[in-house]
């Protein structure tokens, strides 16, 4: 009888461990709490600091940590439901500060799964071999967190790794033998993102067969490109960009061809004809082929890319006409095309889904096609530099709400405003040098305008009062040199960086006309330049800068002026630039 009550009691406890289990979390264990305490107090945190302009809500995750509450609820911490133990510690962007040595508390947390330190400042901290004790580690992330020397070769032996990304710090090297390694040893690798780092390497044959997201972009890879990267079976993501590479593009169907999604190889020299293969990329959105040495015209089947949403293949050595079918693509948005040798007429806009479209220096002729007007979402039109003739009419993008910029610049049209009616406010960028250009008024509404180049024109007279009210606090930069103004009144801008008014009919002080052979003694020259000085810095450094400038540029010394006008050019062309890449990098 008592053997049977002692049974029972047993089994009922039993029974209330298993039921209480169930429903009571687990604590964790309570070196774990005091590990994370002292990996905290080893840090300092201060979301200030410049690392943290990449996150868009950089938040101090540590900063609630304290031994009042079990860890498994703390920012950051995930554990495991059934053992407590902590397998995930996510502290992105939490402007942390500090260094990572080898006796980290860090490194007792041993049962980690998931370990994101992306985009804080470890102050050049070396990557430690003791990061291999995280055997059971599946996700890995030191992105942006400024780690600095050579990745230990250690890392290759996590072997459940499924994403590695390291991208962004410039002073990580890993070595050739490493990278192939850590290439052949990690076979559960879905995610491998290097980016930014320096490995110098030619890229080995072996990849994951499980591979979805391969990024090295400028990491100082050289040689050939393995063509059997175009067939890995899972591939969704594979960017080669800014390396010393050279490659072919497979002749018939990929095997990757409908998993794959983006793919930007820009700068790899491809020295051979634009593939046919390419229509197999049915399911690609976005395509970069930027600076790839392509030659010869785009294959008829690109018009098979029906959801592609980015092109750029700009910088090439493509020729012909640009296949009709391009225009007609439902969901492209981005197409840049610039730098090339297409010739032939442009053809007609059947889609309206264009954002941006750029097709400067090129051998383009005719008009500009009527269906322009139509593409209600354009933004962005950039077709300079090429041959394009006729009579162009203001009220072809005057109903293009959505505009911001729009260059025309050294074409063979002429710009007319027979409806009177003006370009969209939303404009702010206009260039429509040499562009017969006689009046502004079809301006009176871009009270947005931050750059205008209306040089090489035929301007008469002055700059309407309207003009410099309405670009006062907006406009950087204006260039209306080679027109025929007669006079310009006090310029008012506020925040201008550049003003050109070089080769116009302006009047100097001694009624000599600027761009004639007038002439001005070096101690008047200096007086007024000193003059222009002591009047800008009272009014502000650009406002300063551009009456000095302004001076210069109607009067004498000649030489100093051109220079001047020859850097301006560069800086304009170096922030369009920047600005396109920015754009670019957006996009992505």
């Amino acid at each position: 009888m008592g053997y049977a009550v002692v049974l029972s009691l047993v089994f009922l406890c039993h029974e209330v461990f298993t039921v209480s289990s169930s429903i009571l979390p687990h604590l964790s264990h309570k070196h774990q709490i005091i590990s994370l305490i002292k990996f905290k107090q080893s840090l300092t945190i201060n979301t200030s600091a410049s690392f943290s302009y990449n996150c868009e809500n950089p938040y101090p995750k540590m900063s609630s940590w304290n031994m009042s509450r079990d860890c498994c609820s703390w920012d950051g911490v995930v554990c495991d439901n059934m053992t407590g133990n902590v397998i995930e510690l996510n502290l992105s962007c939490s402007g942390i500060v500090g260094k990572i040595d080898s006796n980290s508390n860090l490194f007792q947390l041993s049962h980690l799964q998931r370990l994101d330190l992306s985009y804080n400042h470890f102050s050049k901290s070396h990557i430690s071999p003791e990061f291999c004790r995280f055997s059971n580690l599946t996700h890995f992330d030191l992105s942006l967190a400024g780690f600095s020397g050579q990745i230990p070769s250690e890392i290759s032996h996590l072997s459940k790794l499924h994403s590695l990304r390291l991208y962004g710090c410039p002073c990580v090297r890993l070595v050739a033998h490493d990278f192939k390694l850590l290439l052949q040893n990690l076979t559960q690798l879905r995610e491998l993102d290097l980016s930014n780092i320096n490995i110098s390497s030619t890229i080995p044959l072996n990849f994951s067969s499980r591979l979805t997201t391969l990024r090295l972009i400028d990491t100082g890879l050289y040689g050939i490109i393995p063509e059997s990267i175009f067939h890995l079976p899972n591939l969704e993501t594979l960017y080669l960009s800014f390396n010393d590479l050279r490659g072919y593009f497979p002749k018939t169907k990929w095997n990757n061809s409908t998993s794959l999604v983006e793919l930007d190889l820009l700068g790899v020299n491809f020295s051979d004809s634009f593939p046919e293969s390419i229509g197999y990329l049915t399911s690609v959105p976005s395509l970069s082929l930027q600076s790839c040495n392509l030659r010869g015209p785009i294959p008829e089947s690109i018009s098979n890319l029906t959801r592609i949403d980015y092109l750029h293949l700009q910088d090439n050595s493509l020729n012909g006409t640009i296949p009709s079918g391009v225009f007609s693509l439902p969901s492209l948005r981005f197409l840049l095309l610039g730098g090339n040798h297409f010739s032939g007429h442009l053809e007609d806009f059947k889609s309206n889904s264009l954002i941006w479209f750029y097709l400067g220096d090129n051998q383009l002729q005719g008009y500009l096609p009527k269906s322009i007007q139509n593409l209600v979402n354009l933004t962005s039109l950039d077709l300079p530099f090429n041959n394009f003739s006729g009579r162009v009419d203001v009220s072809l993008f005057s109903n293009l709400k959505r505009f911001s910029d729009l260059t025309l610049s050294n074409n063979k049209i002429s710009l007319t405003n027979e409806n009177r009616v003006t370009l969209p406010e939303s404009l702010q960028t206009l260039q429509l040098a040499a562009c017969e250009v006689k009046e502004l008024e079809f301006l009176r509404s871009a009270k947005q305008l931050e750059v205008l180049d209306l040089s090489n024109n035929k301007i008469q007279g002055r700059i309407p009062d309207w003009a410099w009210s309405n670009w006062m606090f907006s406009l950087k930069s204006l260039s209306i040199s080679h027109n025929m103004l007669t006079s310009v009144d006090i310029i008012p801008l506020q925040i201008v960086y550049t003003i050109d008014l070089w080769s116009n009919l302006l009047q100097d002080k001694n009624d000599t006309v600027s761009g004639q052979d007038g002439e001005e003694s070096d101690s008047e020259f200096q007086s007024d330049f000193w003059k222009a000085a002591f009047l800008g810095y009272g009014s502000g450094l650009c406002i300063g800068l551009s009456i000095i400038y302004f001076m210069i540029s109607t009067g004498n010394p000649k030489w100093l002026a051109r220079i001047i006008v020859e850097l301006e050019h560069k800086i304009i062309m170096g922030r369009r630039k920047k600005q396109r890449r920015q754009r670019n990098y957006r996009r992505r």
